[in-house]
């Protein structure tokens, strides 16, 4: 009961400007602790758990984005607390698509916060960095199987025979191998990868495929000798990467951002909503 009360008011403003009596009531009759720092704890769950809920359709509103930011900053709850299980990191998440899906805008990285470990084009804008992300590619091993000439046995003098003569032949085999980790970085043009063995780029339009996995996201570059590579990471990270890649491909351009637009995290507090 407590879930659904939050979730209906960080979601839709339903009683919002009642909640921490309600909570209290709920509370009360179910014997649940709800005074002082519990108070708190329930209603940063609650917020987490509208988040989640909003994320069921993947897709935030402008009214839902508003409504969460109304509850969160009327019960003084912050980043930090509201992100212990990683539900204001997956808000952000939701508001960059938002940006890019409803408004066409790509927000301005603020690189005094985090400097990126790739050599960007002036003319994309980095979006999101994916720390801790597996590189594998298919890896062909070749081997020589067969080529016995048998043993040769004598039978009579000058007579031999041979049993079991064949020809090798050469087999080859495929499979996909971890061949480094790092981070990924996805920006309005291309896919970046920086690990500590291989550093490349691949342009959005030249890559033939995507297949997307629970925990990954796989692709086939758009060349003559091109072979299958699967970036892994987290599983919520996973869908992230595939819904932006989704939104900058389906918009006719992106608009990139000049100094003095809004930066995600000021988008996130309101800034195109």
């Amino acid at each position: 009961m407590i879930r659904k009360v939050c979730v209906d008011a960080a979601l839709r403003g339903v009683d919002v400007n009642i909640l921490t009596d309600k909570v209290r009531s709920i509370g009360a009759a179910a014997y649940i602790d709800t005074s002082g720092a519990a108070l708190g704890e329930t209603l940063a769950r609650g917020w987490g758990q509208a988040v989640e809920a909003a994320m069921d359709d993947h897709f935030l509103s402008n009214e839902e984005k508003r409504a969460l930011n109304r509850y969160r900053v009327q019960h003084n709850l912050s980043a930090d607390h509201l992100d212990g299980s990683g539900h204001f990191t997956l808000f952000r998440m939701m508001n960059l698509l938002n940006a890019l899906s409803e408004h066409g805008v790509a927000p301005r990285f603020d690189r005094r916060q985090v400097r990126p470990p790739f050599n960007l084009m002036k003319s994309e804008e980095l979006l999101w960095m994916f720390g801790g992300t597996d590189y594998l590619e298919e890896v062909t091993k070749r081997e020589f199987r067969g080529g016995s000439l048998g043993v040769s046995f004598r039978v009579a003098k000058g007579v031999y025979i041979r049993p079991g003569a064949f020809r090798g032949r050469s087999v080859a085999t495929s499979s996909m191998q971890h061949t480094d980790s790092g981070i990924l970085g996805i920006t309005t043009k291309h896919i970046y990868f920086k690990g500590n063995r291989k550093s490349f780029r691949v342009r959005l339009e030249k890559i033939v495929s995507f297949d997307p996995y629970r925990d990954g996201l796989g692709i086939m570059r758009d060349t003559a000798r091109a072979k299958p590579e699967v970036f892994r990471m987290g599983e919520t990270d996973a869908w992230f990467l595939v819904n932006i890649i989704d939104a900058v491909m389906s918009m006719d351009s992106v608009r990139l951002p000049k100094a003095g637009d809004p930066t995600l995290d000021e988008i996130v507090d309101g800034g195109l909503a």
